[in-house]
């Protein structure tokens, strides 16, 4: 119902709806914009599977993931317990950075902009955020590493035997492997080294 506020008397007008089925036009027109909506609704459900593959990256717990990388190196399946205890090698960190890197590349090279249909979205906010958390995830990783390198050089600099700790891994190959990383070393770690 609508009231026509310039008049005197309340007038009735049909609801759109109606005029809508009443004029074969109007009729055709709407049936292609209900058309054209449910296109964009499609495509913009399957951008969000495509973009859902990252999802892992901002709801896990990243204290949690180190904390279960640094007991079994490697995150446990949902159907797995318990597992047998196993600290990671530099292997298991190399293989979980290049990973990361992997997926660095791979959003470094996502459209910044998507067409769906007639609808564009801007997804230049959304990679962003997610290479600010790869960004975050590598360098969980990489502070462990640093993290062992300054306790290697510790006890070297007590005359220890730099394998008489299981906790820390060899400097040399660490650091290596930081450097692949495009880690560079703190100048107090980069000074110790010198020495």
């Amino acid at each position: 119902m609508v009231i026509d506020m310039h008049s005197d008397r309340l007038t009735l007008k049909p609801p759109v709806q109606v005029c809508l089925q009443q004029e074969p036009c109007l009729s055709a027109l709407e049936q292609e914009v209900m058309h054209r909506l449910l296109k964009v609704g499609e495509e913009a459900e399957l951008l969000q599977v495509r973009m859902d593959r990252y999802s892992f990256l901002w709801q896990s717990d990243r204290q949690a993931v180190m904390q279960e990388f640094l007991t079994y190196s490697r995150q446990l399946g949902p159907e797995e317990m318990e597992a047998p205890e196993a600290p990671p090698t530099l292997k298991d960190f190399q293989r979980e950075l290049q990973a990361l890197s992997s997926l660095q590349g791979e959003l470094s090279h996502l459209e910044e902009q998507v067409l769906l249909g007639w609808l564009q979205v801007e997804l230049r906010p959304f990679r962003d955020s997610l290479l600010s958390i790869i960004q975050e995830w590598s360098d969980m990783y990489t502070l462990h590493l640093l993290s062992s390198v300054s306790t290697s050089l510790q006890q070297m600099t007590q005359h220890a035997d730099e394998d008489s700790s299981s906790s820390c891994f060899p400097v040399t190959e660490t650091l290596l492997l930081l450097e692949a990383s495009g880690v560079q070393l703190p100048e107090h770690l980069s000074a110790q080294l010198q020495c």
